[in-house]
Parts: structure tokens; C-alpha cells; sequence
């Protein structure tokens, strides 16, 4: 029997996913929902086997508390960072091309849209749970290798790295972050440099990527 887990922080959008799915895979179990990512990687990861669902289905688009998960895409680097279970399976009420490549960069096994038909929803969970995944995403096993030796190689980095990183990584000039971190521009390239090293990156593109988890 195949388990499933659901995460919406719209408690309507939620009960009717339960429904469909109930209907659509008599032979699985919605074993919880949640409408918070951080109880959703809590449940996943630190509650036990009998918590962790075969399958996750999970809204990109959440909305957490400061310092908690923000959204769909943090929670499932979170989860994928620690384990290969569950097969993650992302859903969007937007455009498919919107999330693609940030779920594929957090580990996920396949992006579907919330405007599919029971069938479809059905046969997507089927193929995740199965191991199989969508076209251009990782297994659970290999981007949980990658998410978990690039979190490692982060891990090094300081707290100034990681958030010149994280600004470049979105698209902010080095003028911009110099002024935004209170230093200046030639500083902003001496930290690169050091994180580029930690990373074992030669371009600063690399060393995004290497600290995005790509």
C-alpha cells in the first residue's frame, strides 16, 4: 500500500486533494496533511517510519513564518538534504515552467499542476512512488547524494559567504551588495574568492551552483 502525505496552506485546497487522491488510488493511504512546510519536515524526518510517506505531495507555494520554511522548495531541500524518502512530488497553481528547474534544484521527483485530472494526479503518484521520475528531475538517491555533499561543502562557508552567494544567486549587482552589506565592491570580491576555494569552484557561476545544491 502505497502512503501518501499532502502539504497546502489552503485548508480547502487540502480536504479536496485528500478526496481526489482517496478516490483516485483506492489502494494507497493519505496518512496525514499538514499547511505548514515546517511540520511537514518535521513529520517526514524526525517522527519515524510510520510518519514518513512513500510520497509527499507538496504545494510549491506555502507560506511559513520568519526563519521557518518559506515555501514548497525549501521544504523539500530540507527534507531531500537528510533522506531519499519520500519521493517528492510538487504541485503549482501557476505556470509549470515557473518552478521546474527550483524543484528539480530541491530534490523533488516530478512537478505537476494543480489543474490536472484525477487520473493524471493518480498516475504521477504512481510513477514517483514507484521510483520512476519526470523528465529532467533526479531520483530521490541521486539528488539526495548531490543536495547532502553540496549542504556539506556549504557548510564551510561563512555567514558573509553564504550571503554574497546567496545575493549574486539573486541576480544583485557587486556594487548592490557591496552597499547592501555595509563593505566595499573589492570586498565583495575577496569573499567570492574565498568561497569560490571552499567550493572547490573556478568561476563565480560554479560556486552558485555548487552553493545552490545544482
Amino acid at each position: 500500500m502505497t502512503t501518501i502525505a499532502i502539504v497546502d496552506n489552503d485548508r480547502f485546497a487540502l480536504g479536496m486533494l485528500a478526496q481526489i487522491v482517496g478516490r483516485a488510488l483506492p489502494g494507497a493511504a493519505v496518512i496525514w496533511t499538514s499547511e505548514d512546510g515546517e511540520t511537514a519536515v518535521h513529520r517526514c524526518l524526525y517522527e519515524g517510519d510510520a510518519a514518513a510517506p512513500d510520497v509527499l505531495l507538496l504545494d510549491m507555494s506555502l507560506n511559513g513564518d520568519p526563519g521557518a520554511c518559506q515555501d514548497g522548495v525549501d521544504v523539500c531541500r530540507r527534507i531531500r538534504e537528510a533522506s531519499i524518502r519520500p519521493a517528492v512530488l510538487c504541485l503549482t497553481s501557476y505556470s509549470r515552467r515557473h518552478y521546474r528547474q527550483a524543484a528539480i534544484d530541491a530534490g523533488a521527483q516530478g512537478l505537476i499542476g494543480k489543474d490536472v485530472t484525477p487520473k493524471e494526479l493518480a498516475a504521477a503518484i504512481d510513477a514517483v512512488a514507484a521510483g520512476r521520475t519526470f523528465d529532467g528531475f533526479m531520483t530521490a538517491a541521486v539528488a539526495h547524494e548531490s543536495l547532502a555533499a553540496s549542504a556539506q561543502r556549504s557548510a564551510a562557508l561563512s555567514d558573509q559567504e553564504r550571503e554574497v552567494l546567496r545575493l549574486y544567486a539573486a541576480n544583485r549587482t557587486t556594487e548592490e551588495i557591496a552597499d547592501m552589506l555595509g563593505i566595499k565592491p573589492s570586498t565583495v570580491f575577496v569573499v567570492t574568492r574565498h568561497a569560490k576555494r571552499k567550493l572547490g569552484a573556478v568561476t563565480r557561476a560554479e560556486a552558485i551552483r555548487a552553493f545552490l545544491g545544482r
